[in-house]
């Protein structure tokens, strides 16, 4: 299980050239979010540095940064696009002239052109550059995981506590439900007593009430589903896999419960242990936006 969150960096150099890479990711709701940089001539090579990092990641907000400094030496240098410049020129000049403006567009502009500035075909999509730069991507997607994965493993350890926390709330919660009934057959007859009614214990209106209330207040089914959502929460976090998704699914879940029990136990003392689950809720929550 990997954290959302880490940084990798590495370097690889030639005789003239060094490749520069940096990789950093942050959490994201909204699955993968990859964002690629490379130097403009060597645009030829984003997506084979897309493919690489998509390899290892499914979720989070994740930077690519390459930068390449130096001429090289592998034969390569920069190339003026000189069709792609004169088509420019042509359309800026047909542009001017129906708009009846004058002035001049200065080469310095022109060559920022998109396409009009590059790499030789040679050394931008090949070369031992290329070789370089994909290198220089994997050593640091490499040391980008294990940052990964050294906040993952201490992220599922701190939530293996914080469920551990959970599995206690509810099982008071589970010790208390059977109490729930004779606290209230108890409350129940004593406040008849107190009104100078006197019922039999075997009265049908009697049963009838504890009847519907027991209905009412029955939270044997939440408890038994919450506890199995806790189990297959400790479950995942035993696994190599991304779970990020599945634990947002399961606490949900666990929430909806917890809330159902809050609104159905008629007692002092599951609403305190329910106040205690949605506290840890909260804590779990903000843990697993990190997990991928």
């Amino acid at each position: 299980m990997n954290s959302m969150t880490g940084f990798g960096r590495a370097e690889a150099n030639l005789p003239g050239r060094k490749i520069k890479t940096e990789i950093s990711s942050v959490n994201s709701r909204k699955g993968l979010d990859l964002t690629v940089s490379v130097p403009r001539e060597f645009t030829a090579l984003e997506g084979g540095v897309r493919e690489l990092v998509q390899k290892e990641v499914s979720r989070g907000r994740v930077t690519v940064s390459v930068v390449i400094e130096g001429d090289g030496a592998d034969g390569g240098g920069l190339r003026v696009n000189r069709l792609l410049l004169k088509r420019y020129c042509r359309e800026i000049k047909a542009l001017a002239r129906e708009l009846n403006v004058s002035g001049e567009v200065g080469m310095d502009a022109l060559l920022r052109l998109p396409g009009v500035l590059g790499a030789d075909n040679a050394d931008a999509a090949g070369g031992r550059t290329r070789t370089l730069v994909f290198g220089s991507v994997a050593l640091a997607l490499a040391a980008w995981q294990k940052a990964r994965a050294r906040e993952g493993a201490f992220l599922c350890r701190a939530l293996a506590r914080q469920f551990g926390a959970l599995d206690k709330s509810v099982a008071a919660i589970d010790r208390r439900k059977g109490a729930v009934l004779a606290r209230y057959r108890r409350n129940l007859q004593q406040r008849l007593a107190e009104a100078a009614l006197t019922v039999a214990p075997d009265d049908e209106r009697l049963a009838k009430e504890l009847v519907i209330f027991s209905d009412r207040c029955d939270i044997t089914e939440e408890v038994t589903r919450l506890r199995a959502h806790c189990h297959e929460a400790r479950r995942l976090l035993r696994t190599a896999d991304a779970i990020g998704r599945n634990l947002d699914f399961l606490l949900q879940e666990i929430g909806r419960e917890v809330n159902t029990i809050g609104g159905k136990a008629n007692d002092l003392e599951i609403s305190r242990c329910v106040v205690v689950l949605k506290t840890e809720l909260e804590k779990i929550r903000e843990q697993v936006q990190n997990l991928e």
